[in-house]
């Protein structure tokens, strides 16, 4: 799933182990947002994505 369908999240994306962005899912950087997440995950109220 790419990380641009993704709706009303808080979002926390990490690429290795270094946040490259950190924000609401419709604000995501044009840059990022056609990327595709190898892990999705909770942590507290964000959703953290790992690409």
């Amino acid at each position: 799933m790419k990380i641009k369908e993704l709706r009303l999240l808080n979002l926390t994306i990490k690429q290795n182990d270094q946040i490259i962005y950190q924000g609401k899912a419709e604000e995501v950087p044009k840059n990022l947002k056609e990327q595709e997440y190898k892990k999705i995950y909770f942590q507290g109220v964000d959703v953290i994505l790992e690409i």
